[in-house]
């Protein structure tokens, strides 16, 4: 239950991006220079040396544990500034205590826990379970972290103590690209989404668009966002570079892909109730045959059922979450066909803390978040162009500005589209 190895590889890609981004922009003195090329020569070697000790069921705890202790001195020598240059480096101590309370030596255990705690990443639920920590569950320092550690990152508890929704008078609506747009015929085209699509009845070929943006363009959760955020750009760059987009740029690649099909669909950021570091954005889109909005996520071809085989809608999911109701994961949910989803993984921990309040722009079709001078810029594009964030009774998010709308009313929010046709 450590940090798993993508989940460390995206820390060394963002470390040395952060570290390479420094030496360029910041204003240093030659000591600053001499200092950060340094430590990116020592996490270049601790990740090398690391990718060798990390092998499944052959773990040298003892030599993964001086691994860690040795390189994680190092950047607590650094100067406060380069330290908060490098922050990510402190999702490394929660692999640290594991691999040191594995190896006996407790009172480090302990010391990088309580870091690992301060930091706040890891998931309460998770670390609960976790084996690695057994040694340390009597110690009071350690449930002291826990406890702390709760606060923060117990999402299940933080779901199942939410308040209800409840109908307000907040004015907003939602606006959905019409099939016959220009563009949105030339994305249809280009990719021939009607073979994509396929003639079986509307889950199956709802499911099979979501399945090719899956395939076609990778998920990239670091990789810097495009400034042409359409389908037709976005994929063209991606085979072009081979590279992947993160899960917002995927998500708005098969939001377009819907309305190009004459499918009314959103693409929705999921969050947390805290922002740590991270959110994850997938799609809905409405199926008449089911009358309502359900889940679509091509960053991990996930789409989620109840007991009986009916896909479920964002609100189905997150009521069943709190209510302790059965929920099943598409057996082939992935990522980038690397490595599989369980529903432990997906679910129960990553969508459970990604499901506390959602938002959506009230307006979606081609180019929605391409910024173009003159057109997107101008007050009156902003004005029909806002975001609604649906929340909790009693909650405020964090990061609320002055274009979007806080709302407590979910029937208002996952009505119909054809409810006034």
């Amino acid at each position: 239950m450590k940090l798993k190895k993508r989940d460390i590889l995206i820390a060394i890609v963002t470390i040395l991006s952060t570290i390479h981004s420094y030496n360029i922009n910041a204003q240093t003195t030659s000591q600053d220079s001499i200092v950060c090329a340094q430590f990116e020569k020592d996490f270049n070697a601790f990740s090398i040396r690391m990718d060798e000790l990390e092998k499944p069921n052959k773990k040298d705890y003892i030599a993964l544990s001086k691994l860690y202790n040795n390189f994680l001195a190092k950047y607590e020598k650094l100067s406060t500034p380069l330290q908060k240059k490098y922050d990510y480096v402190k999702t490394l101590y929660y692999n640290s205590t594991c691999y040191n309370a594995r190896s006996g030596n407790k009172k480090k255990a302990l010391a990088d826990f309580e870091k690992a705690a301060d930091y706040g990443e890891q998931y309460y639920n998770l670390v609960k379970k976790n084996s690695d920590l057994i040694s340390l569950h009597k110690n009071k320092r350690f449930k002291k972290s826990l406890l702390r550690l709760k606060e923060k990152t117990d999402y299940e508890g933080m779901l199942k103590a939410s308040q209800a929704y409840t109908v307000d008078k907040k004015a907003y609506q939602f606006y959905y690209a019409n099939p016959n747009d220009s563009n949105l015929v030339r994305l249809r085209t280009t990719f021939n989404l009607d073979s994509i699509a396929g003639c079986g009845n509307e889950i199956s070929k709802i499911k099979n668009i979501m399945y090719w943006v899956h395939d076609i363009v990778p998920h990239d959760g670091i990789s810097r966002n495009p400034k042409s955020k359409n389908a037709i750009d976005m994929i063209r760059l991606c085979q072009k570079e081979k590279r992947g987009v993160n899960c917002r740029m995927m998500a708005q690649i098969l939001n377009e892909c819907y309305l190009a099909m004459g499918f009314k669909a959103r693409y929705v950021t999921c969050l947390p109730k805290v922002m740590i570091n991270d959110c994850h954005v997938i799609n809905v889109v409405y199926s008449c045959t089911l009358n309502k909005w359900v889940w679509m996520d091509p960053t991990f071809a996930a789409y989620i059922t109840d007991d009986k085989g009916i896909l479920l809608s964002i609100q189905e999911v997150r009521e069943r979450l709190r209510m302790s109701l059965p929920l099943v994961l598409n057996d082939d949910a992935n990522w980038n066909h690397k490595s599989k989803q369980t529903k432990e993984d997906y679910l129960d921990n990553y969508m459970t803390k990604n499901l506390y309040h959602i938002e959506c722009i009230n307006n979606t079709g081609f180019n929605t978040e391409t910024y173009i001078k003159g057109t997107t810029d101008i007050p009156e594009y902003k004005l029909n162009h806002y975001f609604v964030d649906l929340c909790p009774l009693g909650y405020q998010p964090d990061d609320n500005n002055d274009n979007s709308i806080v709302t407590t009313d979910d029937q208002h929010f996952w009505e119909s589209p054809y409810k006034n046709q």
